[in-house]
């Protein structure tokens, strides 16, 4: 579970950083965007997917940017299937997956 009193200061505080250090862009918000709308099908078609994923992968798309962010989403869903496969359970956490995916798609982009 991602308390929303860690993850919204944290998106605040990120967007403060970018916006002074003349980083932020609409390119960010489009990132943003496009996280949001791929990972809002899993919410739609109840794939136990939770807000808190859905805005710590905000938070990981305005760290990135939009170059990345292709690595992002592919890697986040394949970390997540491996980590599955590896506890054998039908459900499991998306947020390890999209922070070791986050992590690897800023240093590959």
């Amino acid at each position: 579970m991602i308390l929303d009193s860690i993850i919204l200061p944290a998106i605040a505080v990120l967007l403060l950083i970018k916006f002074f250090e003349n980083t932020l862009s609409l390119y960010s918000f489009i990132a943003i965007g496009v996280v949001l709308i791929l990972f809002l099908l899993p919410i739609i078609f109840n794939m136990n997917f939770g807000g808190g994923d859905l805005r710590f992968g905000a938070f990981c798309a305005l760290f990135l940017g939009l170059a990345p962010l292709g690595w992002f989403v592919l890697l986040s869903g394949a970390l997540h299937v491996t980590l599955l496969l590896i506890i054998k359970k039908q459900s499991f956490g998306f947020a390890p997956a999209m922070s070791v995916a986050a992590l690897l798609s800023y240093f590959i982009g």
